[in-house]
């Protein structure tokens, strides 16, 4: 039974690491222009890779969707293999409006286990289970002994509601903009604040709650004020999707000074 399991677990791999190896005309969306390894829904199905399905809505927006949750493509680099995307419900110019759902660093692969030191077929079941990550491998350090290091293209916002005020350099106010509103999509009243960086469990004030979670660019948001990080919401944020270029990695892929894909170990 598990010799079973994991010849058809090879297969499936095959399968998807194949399947993006049809050459087919770029599609488009909008001002979206989608290649391999992306393709749309409406593609016939030997283009592209089907873990970067894009979806496109009246012909004008482009949609990811990242657990059934959508997203709308704002751009996609093809040079340093990246996407940026923002959440259905931000608002442009409206600073009350909050993302439909929660993203977290859990949802896009881990820096330490996507690379780890585990078996090939994890590996790959990794990169099947996250196509998108939050970071990119990077080579760092000088030529003689280089280095590896995740480097982030995207950081953590979390919104925050307070019954009490709170008076902490890690809750930014929201202002105006969520003070006393009520939003259809989040329960965010009396004190609202947002938290941009990351905070302890321990950081997390008395008769507060964490309502949700997404990403923002990469950026200092000290003493930023709530508009221009809504701003920067609205902007959207990046996911890397150089792991479709990984799969025949024995070791750590990473992205060199070229923006090519590259493995320190060898390549079948």
């Amino acid at each position: 039974m598990v010799r079973l399991l994991f010849a058809c677990l090879l297969l499936l791999l095959l399968l998807f690491q194949t399947s993006n190896c049809y050459p087919c005309a770029p599609s488009s969306c909008g001002t979206q222009t989608i290649s391999n390894p992306f393709r749309l829904h409406s593609d016939p199905l030997n283009c592209g890779n089907p873990l970067y399905t894009l979806h496109c809505e009246k012909n004008t927006s482009t949609v990811l969707y990242l657990d059934s949750r959508k997203y709308y493509v704002q751009a996609i680099n093809y040079d340093n293999l990246t996407i940026r995307v923002v959440d259905a419900g931000v608002k442009k110019n409206e600073c009350s409006s909050l993302p439909d759902f929660s993203l977290t660093y859990a949802r896009l692969g881990n820096s330490r286990s996507a690379y780890g030191m585990f078996t090939i077929t994890v590996r790959r079941l990794d990169y099947i289970s996250y196509p998108y990550t939050w970071f990119q491998y990077k080579r760092t350090g000088p030529k003689w002994f280089p280095k590896q290091k995740p480097l982030p293209l995207s950081q953590m916002m979390v919104f925050i509601n307070c019954a009490n005020p709170v008076n902490s350099p890690l809750y930014l106010d929201t202002g105006a903009c969520l003070n006393g509103v009520n939003s259809s999509n989040v329960s965010l009243s009396i004190h609202s604040y947002v938290n941009v960086g990351g905070m302890k469990a321990s950081d997390l004030m008395e008769k507060c709650s964490l309502e949700r979670m997404t990403l923002l660019p990469v950026k200092d948001y000290k003493n930023m004020p709530f508009k221009e990080i809504h701003s920067l919401l609205e902007y959207g944020f990046e996911l890397s999707w150089h792991s479709s270029r990984c799969g025949s990695c024995e070791a750590i892929c990473y992205i060199d000074d070229s923006n090519r894909t590259r493995c320190t170990g060898w390549q079948y």
